[in-house]
């Protein structure tokens, strides 16, 4: 882009802290100097002393003036309204901001590539992070400020096919990218990112990262805290649902006593090992009971050999009949007629074994000596160390996928919190992707999303401090937890064609530029406008080409329907279907 200023072509009309107007006078001469100028582009405003502030151009309306003698001929010019973004300062270097300017102002010109650079330039060599160029010209890169964006949690956020999962990958290709030393020397760098992945897509564009399944996902019930465990055991719409809460959290502690006896302060939150059947058998010979009618004991058959009293309800064992006035039915005799039966349902359903059946290899359930090895596979600690850790939680059932989110997330954050405590003077910096977050952490107030929403909303508020931040991913962020899209400072916000969804992020972006807001649902697909606290300006951009890409792209519908008709082979099929193969 040239540059064009001269009062033939440029005269300023209106000068205020939010808009200055400006007309064009020459619409020949702007047009031959300024072929690219678009909604969204730059002026430099100056004094006579030379200083200098950076406009964006927001809108353009057309005044019609009058030329010429007895015949009158209309000739059009424009006016520009531009909203100031930020001032030069005496070394040329931009500044985000206000700056007064004498009035009237002098010189308007378009921002040319030299005066653009020099804003994009403008972060600090160490700190720069570049993934994508400037929209309006592709050989500028645009560097943001790396700790800022990583650090203040980030929204990327757009429609179904504005290339929202190419994005993400291209991010996260940057971000784990040793330096050339690293490289010479066969190091990785210190980046440590868990993705959680909901359609299993983003393994292809990270070969070399840890990836974790249903299959090979270690996740035992046991870490579960009391919100996560009463979330997926207790209905609580249920009339009797405190008394299921109560009973349930003596045997759950009652338990972990038992099996970790060395243990001095054991609570129903400590993630140590219990035996999730026991608790079932405790449950259900409460249930059963029977009792002294005159001192309350409860009247056991035959008691198991070895086993102390307290621990005797999570045998198997049989209670004595009632006799009147003698012995009556327990505390909870038939209280949990209906709670004992969805125990057992959730116990054998196998599509949950990989959280209430998880095993080792070699035979035996992970315990609590285990819970070292079961961290590290999150977090990229293993004999072959990662960068990036993704979790593909397209096999997990949907009806216990927020609790795994929820599960995993605390750990991570349990991790940081210890690990700031202890440290020597190195930090563990960890992002925590969460793709298509509206389907976990929505903002419907359900009782199956309290749990997750609890685990990230406290990340969301108190992860900077201990080194842990979030990438929020979504296609409907309108349907997001506002307290949680609400902490991100950061925002990567792609082609977004629902309204709602266009307000709900104009309205908690930190900048108030509706001139480039406004091009929300007219972006290109690898357009994205970046705002926040990590760029000089907000900037509409061109995510760069990926060379590793997502397996998100879609079907060819009519160009494959043209195709000859394709064979299935149904038996291959079918072991998926059925979970054999």
């Amino acid at each position: 882009m040239s540059e064009a200023t001269n009062s033939d072509i440029f005269r300023i009309l209106t000068v205020a802290p939010n808009l200055i107007q400006i007309e064009v006078i020459d619409v020949d001469k702007f047009k031959t100097d300024t072929s690219d100028f678009t909604i969204g582009s730059y002026l430099k405003i100056s004094d006579d002393s030379n200083t200098s502030i950076i406009a964006l151009v927001q809108s353009f309306k057309i005044k019609e003036t009058n030329v010429g003698g007895e015949t009158t001929v209309t000739q059009p010019t424009f006016i520009l309204d531009a909203q100031p973004i930020g001032f030069l300062d005496d070394a040329g270097k931009f500044k985000r901001g206000g700056q007064q300017i004498a009035i009237p102002p002098n010189q308007v010109s378009i921002a040319d590539s030299s005066i653009l650079k020099g804003i994009y330039e403008s972060t600090e060599e160490g700190k720069k992070f570049i993934f994508s160029t400037l929209a309006q010209n592709n050989a500028i890169d645009i560097a943001v400020d790396g700790d800022k964006f990583f650090s203040k949690h980030i929204a990327v956020v757009g429609s179904t096919g504005s290339g929202k999962s190419g994005t993400v990958a291209r991010i996260l290709q940057e971000g784990i990218k040793p330096t050339v030393g690293q490289k010479e020397n066969g190091v990785l760098n210190n980046s440590h990112i868990i993705l959680f992945d909901l359609h299993g897509e983003y393994s292809p564009a990270f070969t070399k990262s840890k990836k974790l399944d249903i299959n090979n996902l270690i996740l035992p019930y046991w870490l579960m805290n009391s919100e996560e465990l009463e979330e997926m055991f207790i209905e609580s719409s249920e009339s009797n649902s405190h008394n299921q809460i109560s009973q349930f959290k003596n045997a759950v502690t009652l338990n972990k006593k038992r099996h970790n006896p060395i243990l001095t302060k054991v609570n129903y939150d400590t993630p140590v090992y219990f035996s999730i059947d026991e608790v079932y058998r405790y449950i259900s010979n409460h249930n059963n009971a029977t009792k002294d009618a005159k001192t309350g004991e409860l009247k056991i058959k035959a008691k198991i050999p070895g086993v102390a009293n307290e621990f005797q309800l999570f045998e198997v064992i049989e209670f004595e009949d009632k006799i009147s006035g003698k012995i009556n039915s327990g505390p909870y005799a038939g209280e949990f007629d209906r709670f004992v039966p969805r125990l057992e349902t959730k116990l054998n359903d196998q599509r949950l074994s990989f959280l209430l059946k998880s095993e080792k290899s070699g035979g035996g359930e992970y315990k609590t000596e285990d819970l070292s090895d079961i961290l590290k596979q999150f977090i990229g600690y293993e004999t072959d160390k990662n960068n990036i850790t993704i979790i593909d939680l397209s096999g997990i059932p949907f009806e216990v996928l927020s609790l795994v989110v929820s599960l995993i997330s605390r750990l991570v954050f349990d991790f940081c919190f210890y690990y700031k405590s202890i440290k020597d003077d190195k930090e563990i910096p960890f992002l925590l992707v969460l793709e298509e977050a509206h389907n976990y952490i929505p903002q419907t107030q359900g009782a199956k999303y309290h749990s997750v929403k609890k685990s990230i909303e406290r990340i969301a508020k108190e992860g900077r401090k201990y080194g842990l931040s979030l990438m929020i991913v979504s296609q409907r962020p309108s349907e997001i937890s506002e307290t949680i899209f609400s902490q991100c400072n950061n925002f990567v916000a792609m082609r977004l064609t629902n309204p709602t969804d266009q307000q709900y992020v104009k309205r908690l972006m930190p900048d108030n530029v509706s001139a480039i807001t406004d091009a929300l649902p007219v972006l290109e697909r690898q357009e994205a406008l970046i705002i926040g606290d990590s760029i000089p300006i907000p900037t509409i951009v061109k995510i760069k080409s990926l060379t590793e890409k997502p397996a998100s792209s879609d079907i060819n519908f009519r160009t494959e329907w043209k195709k000859d008709w394709t064979e299935i082979v149904f038996d291959e099929l079918i072991k998926k279907i059925k979970k054999e193969g």
